[in-house]
């Protein structure tokens, strides 16, 4: 790729894509979390099993599956700003209105329909970012933007309900689904679209001129019915691209699966079994946030100094040896409390590359399907971890079902080392 395509990305607008991107993976986590934090009232306002309880998250994640599928594609086709404001309004309106909700299917209809509009915003962020930010800084920025705007949602999420609950109730909490509204307003006012999209559309709409006036040569006819093709075939077109995608699918299933599965349930462990009150609960979030942010950082830095496959081999290694430390040898409140520290340095701290090494694989004109579809699938089945464990949970120890998340690390690293080429400093078209 040339320099100038980077243009784009002067000081300016790369604090503005940046800020956007992060503003929306924001309202991401805070949705997504803030009924972790409520989900023991829940369970005893409507008299939900453990399963049940499962299920909402379960509903979530597969909205956000089929809205990651559903957004992808329409940002690779209508533009990434558009549609990212339109996904955020979608789970901001939906979040809202569980304020209002009064029995369990309407809730688990809403937490769908909140999924739908996070699963959009995940690829297109990343795809605006990628496409803006010069090679040797890429994955550095989408650390950020899973540094600043995931884990700063979590963390609102774990100290709104503190604020919120004791003096209004849990339903209070969901009023300020509104906020992510504002964002939306944001991001239509202050990003365009990446040069690489517009140049990528501009030169489509060039050959359907040509093709129409009968002046496309044999070359351009090929380009023409590439570039017009459904995006999502572009993730399989020959047999290398094909276990990539399969590779970078089951990498993003285990990212997800191990981080929905320990922090959806673990605050209501703490409270129920080692009796947390809801501001210690809190308090082990925040613990957890701040080795995020540390395992983040350092994933970014790392990941643009000796490559992608190096540094992810290095977390899910150290992933698999910690969930074993932490799940079998640590019984107390202290070591579940200081220990969680080093859980969300390894659990999470991968969370920074996904952006990066999956827009290194794909072309702009299928760069926000490729995201939404390879993290949204991951993210999808994902769902049925919390799930499994609360079934696995039923009449037994929540704790002894999350024990078994370990596991999952090592497949991880296979299907990485084997399948998915090192892409660190290329250029991206």
């Amino acid at each position: 790729m040339a320099k100038e395509k980077h243009v784009e990305g002067e000081a300016d607008h790369y604090i503005k894509t940046l800020i956007g991107a992060v503003l929306g993976y924001a309202a991401d986590g805070l949705d997504m979390f803030l009924l972790s934090f409520i989900l023991v009232f829940i369970i005893k306002d409507f008299g939900l099993t453990t399963a049940e309880a499962g299920n909402l998250t379960l509903a979530t994640t597969i909205g956000m599956w089929i809205g990651s599928y559903i957004f992808g594609l329409l940002a690779d086709k209508y533009g990434r700003t558009k549609i990212l404001s339109f996904s955020i309004i979608l789970f901001a309106v939906a979040t809202f209105l569980m304020y209002f909700v009064d029995n369990y299917t309407v809730l688990l209809v809403l937490r769908f329909i909140i999924g739908l509009g996070i699963g959009g915003e995940f690829g297109i962020g990343m795809a605006i970012v990628t496409e803006t930010w010069a090679p040797d800084m890429r994955a550095r920025a989408t650390s950020w933007v899973a540094l600043l705007g995931w884990q700063g949602g979590v963390l609102l999420a774990a100290v709104i309900p503190a604020i919120i609950v004791p003096m209004f109730g849990w339903r209070a909490v969901f009023l300020v689904g509104l906020v992510p509204a504002l964002i939306a307003i944001y991001v239509r006012m202050h990003l365009k679209e990446p040069i690489l999209w517009q140049r990528k559309k501009q030169r489509q709409q060039e050959l359907i001129a040509k093709k129409e006036n009968g002046t496309i040569t044999e070359k351009e006819q090929k380009e023409y019915y590439y570039l017009a093709g459904m995006p999502l075939k572009k993730l399989f077109t020959t047999k290398r691209i094909t276990a990539t995608t399969i590779g970078l699918t089951v990498m993003c299933l285990v990212q997800n699966f191990g981080y929905y599965a320990i922090f959806s349930w673990m605050p209501t462990i703490l409270s129920q079994k080692y009796g947390y009150s809801l501001a210690q609960t809190s308090g082990w979030m925040v613990i957890s946030i701040a080795g995020m942010v540390l395992g983040i950082i350092l994933f970014g830095i790392l990941a643009d100094k000796i490559g992608r496959k190096k540094t992810f081999a290095l977390w899910y290694i150290g992933g698999t040896i910690y969930c074993v430390i932490y799940f079998f040898f640590f019984t107390s409140q202290a070591s579940l409390l200081w220990g969680s520290f080093l859980l969300g340095f390894t659990v999470n701290g991968m969370m920074g590359g996904y952006g990066a090494v999956i827009a290194e694989n794909y072309p702009s004109e299928a760069r926000s399907t490729a995201e939404n579809i390879i993290f949204g699938t991951g993210r999808g089945l994902s769902g049925f971890g919390p799930a499994i464990i609360g079934y696995l949970a039923t009449g037994g120890s929540l704790i002894g079902a999350m024990s078994l998340v370990f596991v999952i690390y090592p497949i991880a690293l296979i299907f990485m080392w084997f399948t998915v080429p090192e892409t660190k400093g290329i250029e991206i078209d």
